[in-house]
């Protein structure tokens, strides 16, 4: 199964001018009204300026390009900002690995976000550890999050399967 977040994502640029742009417009009307002493339009000011900042952090932060591919013999993961990624990859995360190094899984659903975590074994410098990956999946629609939860347990179930058979032949 393959698929990404990009037709929800590109949105993102057009969000992110204009917030940015009410927020200079409403800055040069809060400065207008100012002169006229209308108190009523200051609070109303800051609180737009609150609201939208929030906004633009939240995006920045959490508005983030994400690809999946389980086809073949490898997983495939990636991050990536949605502003300027094509030009300056500075957000990219990135994990490719064979489907037999899946540990396990866990999607983590706070309130305004989600994360995916992965646990993959690795052998680093000769030790077996089990290293940790987060990627950001919080504007991927749940039914596609569903299938990748369906995609994964599948791949972990195949390994825990294999991994036991090793163990009873083994004995």
């Amino acid at each position: 199964m393959r698929f990404s977040n990009y037709n929800t994502i590109r949105y993102v640029p057009f969000l992110y001018f204009f917030i940015i742009t009410s927020i200079v417009v409403l800055g040069y009307l809060e400065f207008k009204f100012e002169q006229e002493n209308l108190f009523y339009a200051e609070i109303l000011f800051w609180i737009f300026l609150a609201v939208m900042s929030f906004l633009l952090l939240y995006i920045y932060n959490f508005g983030k390009l994400f690809e999946y591919d389980s086809d073949g013999e490898a997983l495939c993961f990636r991050n990536s900002g949605a502003v300027l990624s094509e030009k300056i990859n500075y957000r990219e995360k990135r994990a490719e690995f064979p489907k037999y190094k899946l540990k396990k899984f866990k999607i983590n659903d706070y309130l305004i976000f989600k994360k995916l975590s992965i646990y993959v074994k690795s052998n680093y410098s000769g030790q077996k550890q089990i290293k940790k990956v987060v990627f950001d999946i919080t504007f991927v629609k749940p039914k596609r999050v569903n299938l990748m939860k369906a995609s994964l347990h599948k791949v972990v179930k195949t390994n825990s399967k294999k991994l036991h058979e090793r163990r009873s032949r083994k004995q």
